[in-house]
């Protein structure tokens, strides 16, 4: 009896051995799952923080916002963090590298800041950078604008897990590289991409993200692919540069109007198949925004009140992306506040059927279906440029989402930025 007793307390004890032992190897599972769970966390807080950089130094560049740096290549030798800018012309070689955080080395041109902190992903590697040549400095400044967004070829590619494109107008992205996989050996001052950028094999199609074609993918996580993506579309970061252009001619207007007894000056007017005007012309409410500035209150007299050029002098035409931009930005002067005016409503301004406005700014976006701006011709027919309520030249104006119908960015002027 004592015997069956002891054997049975024994497997009693080996029962309970194993279920503590299947316990902690639950438990050291799920510890794993979590560990793995919070590293990809980490590093896709890190991407979206280096996305983030990236559109601030693209907003932020004096010459041509929305431009992008050149990646830190392995051309010179070693990873160290500046952007290795060509002597020739830009090729896929330069599309690809690490991102670059320090100050720049010639021959990169100003401005020399990097994205200024060395972000790395969860595994401690730095962050890698691919870039649309649309957007790099080749022998000079693209021109960026919203038209550039109508380019159906120089973007980047991103596809999914099974191989489909996700997006093929990607400006820039960025890559968590994870810890090295089998094969990877990382040793050396500028190891290849590929010893640290993935590839996968989908049915008969192998993608890499280190063969320099600005063709990625961002696949699910195993034991031969750990790379992690962000990524910036041309339509994305074009919304963004159009905002900082109709906010900078907003504060160029208030600052204007500030010095000339709240009032504004004429517009320069659309005038059909001749070449775009950019000189204010007596009694234009509408039109583009003047280079050569008109104040008169009735033909040949001028508003005493009103300054003659720009205030502060070259506000507009001293950008130095001015040019890129001001066939593209249209403005209406309110009655209430034109030369000669009592600056004051009502002969104001709506935007969606409220408010009363002193003036209004409108940024064309990239051509819709049946626009077309290639001859003067076309340069002269607002309908090319605007859609909806802000194509009549009305007092009436409106803002709406971004669709296949309309894409104008309209901000109303009222001194002392009132209007958001």
């Amino acid at each position: 009896m004592v015997k069956h007793r002891q054997s049975g307390a024994a497997l009693l004890i080996m029962l309970t051995i194993l279920v503590l032992a299947a316990a902690t190897l639950f438990i050291n599972q799920l510890k794993n799952v979590d560990s793995t769970f919070f590293q990809y966390q980490r590093s896709d807080d890190i991407l979206q923080e280096a996305r983030g950089a990236l559109i601030g130094w693209a907003l932020t560049h004096v010459q041509q916002p929305g431009l992008l740096p050149v990646p830190d290549l392995r051309n010179d030798g070693n990873y160290d963090g500046r952007s290795d800018c060509p002597v020739g012309a830009i090729n896929n070689s330069h599309l690809l590298g690490r991102l670059p955080w320090l100050a720049y080395s010639a021959p990169c041109l100003d401005p020399r800041g990097g994205t200024g902190a060395h972000l790395k992903d969860a595994s401690g590697e730095s962050l890698w950078y691919a870039v649309s040549a649309n957007l790099l400095y080749d022998f000079g400044y693209p021109t960026i604008n919203s038209e550039l967004a109508d380019s159906s070829s120089g973007w980047i590619t991103v596809r999914d897990n099974s191989g489909a494109v996700i997006s093929d107008r990607v400006a820039a992205l960025v890559i968590a590289p994870g810890v090295a996989l089998p094969g990877q050996n990382r040793a050396g001052a500028a190891p290849q991409a590929n010893r640290y950028l993935d590839s996968i094999t989908i049915g008969a199609v192998t993608y890499s993200n280190a063969n320099f074609d600005s063709d990625f993918i961002r696949a699910d996580e195993n034991d031969s692919f750990n790379d992690r993506m962000a990524y910036i579309t041309i339509d994305e970061l074009m919304l963004l540069v159009e905002r900082k252009v109709v906010a900078k001619v907003r504060g160029c207007l208030d600052d204007y109007a500030a010095a000339s007894g709240d009032k504004y000056p004429w517009a320069a007017p659309l005038n059909g198949a001749a070449v775009p005007s950019y000189t204010g012309v007596y009694n234009s409410g509408f039109g583009r925004l003047a280079d050569t500035l008109n104040i008169e209150s009735t033909p040949g007299v001028n508003d005493p009140s009103m300054q003659s050029t720009w205030q502060p002098a070259g506000c507009l035409s001293g950008l130095a992306y001015w040019n890129s931009w001001r066939e593209l930005v249209f403005y209406q002067v309110a009655p209430g506040y034109q030369p000669g005016s009592a600056a004051a409503c009502p002969g104001c301004l709506t935007l969606n059927g409220a408010g009363s406005h002193r003036s209004m700014v409108m940024v064309a976006g990239h051509r819709l279906a049946g626009q077309s701006r290639s001859s003067n011709s076309d340069k002269g027919n607002i309908a090319n440029y605007l859609e909806g309520d802000n194509a009549d030249a009305d007092n009436a104006f409106e803002m709406q989402a971004a669709s296949a119908l309309f894409n104008d960015r309209v901000i109303c002027v009222d001194g002392a930025n009132q209007c958001q």
